[in-house]
Parts: C-alpha cells; structure tokens; sequence
C-alpha cells in the first residue's frame, strides 16, 4: 500500500514520460461534461486555461489551490476550466466545495472527463497538465507536472492575460 502511495506521488510531482499534447496542436473536437452532465466544449470562443487534474493526484491538488486564487483575476474575455478525470465527478466537485471552498464562478469552471474521452485524444500520460489554447482551441501552452515554488501557475496566467 505504502509502495503504491509513493509511486503516485512520484507519477504527479515527476512525470515519467511527456503528455503527446504540445505547442501548436489542435483541440480535438472531443467534448467534456459539465456539472449536469451535458457534453460541453468549455474553450470554444475563448483564450483558455485548461488543467487536467484528479482528487488522487497529490500534486494536482496543490496545483489546484495556486490556481484558485489567479482564476478569480483573468479578464472577462478569458477563461479558466479545470478537467477532472475522475471516474466519479462527484469526488470532484466535493473537493472543490470542501477543500477549496469554490465559489459559484469556480465550481462553474468544472468539467469532468471521467472515461478519458479528451485526456486520450490530447496523449495526456501525467498529471497534472495544463494547457492554454487560443480561441480557436490551438494550444500556445504546455505544462506537464507541477512543482511547487516554481513560478509555473504564475507564467501560465502571464501567458492566458496576454
């Protein structure tokens, strides 16, 4: 159990291989689920943060708590979704209401990809990730993994703002 535990951790903070997904690469026209359930495709029309996450991943969820704060900031002609991949959305959305005490505007920017539809046309392989695509879904952005202290959540925001 201890074994298994370390492994994931190792998985979230380090990643072992690179996502496929990379600088110039179009958004398949896979779709994600909002809160009700309906097959949504949140980016469309927008500049957009998009990250991967899941209530299992320990980095992810450190991530998530950077984010929080920084989502709240972006310009109106901006967007920030986080992409559960959980098999159970419900885990997710009881995590962004208990942990990090979301907002109605934050737990708007939830959607779930519970059988990996977007996750496996994108190649996605560690987590988190976190793209910024333009509005047309070209992505201008890649972050495999995340560790913390870096900077990073701070130069994706630079990069959605500009």
């Amino acid at each position: 159990m201890r074994f298994s535990r370390l492994v994931c951790a190792l998985m979230c903070f380090m990643p072992l291989s690179a996502s496929a997904v990379k600088v110039g690469d179009q958004l398949p026209k896979t779709l994600v689920e909002d809160a009700a359930g309906k097959s949504v495709e949140p980016w469309a029309g927008k500049k957009t943060l998009i990250n991967f996450w899941a209530t299992w991943c320990e980095a992810c969820k450190v991530e998530l708590k950077e984010m929080k704060d920084e989502a709240g900031k972006i310009p109106a002609d901006r967007k920030v979704i986080f992409v559960s991949l959980d098999k159970e959305p419900a885990k997710a959305k009881s995590y962004f209401a208990d942990q990090l005490k979301a907002d109605a505007g934050l737990m708007a920017s939830l959607h779930f990809d519970p059988s990996f539809k977007l996750a496996d046309a994108l190649g996605v392989e560690s987590f988190p990730l976190t793209l910024v695509v333009d509005a047309s879904g070209k992505v201008l952005s890649v972050q495999d993994g995340f560790k913390e202290g870096t900077g990073s959540t701070a130069r994706l925001f630079e990069e959605l703002k500009k």
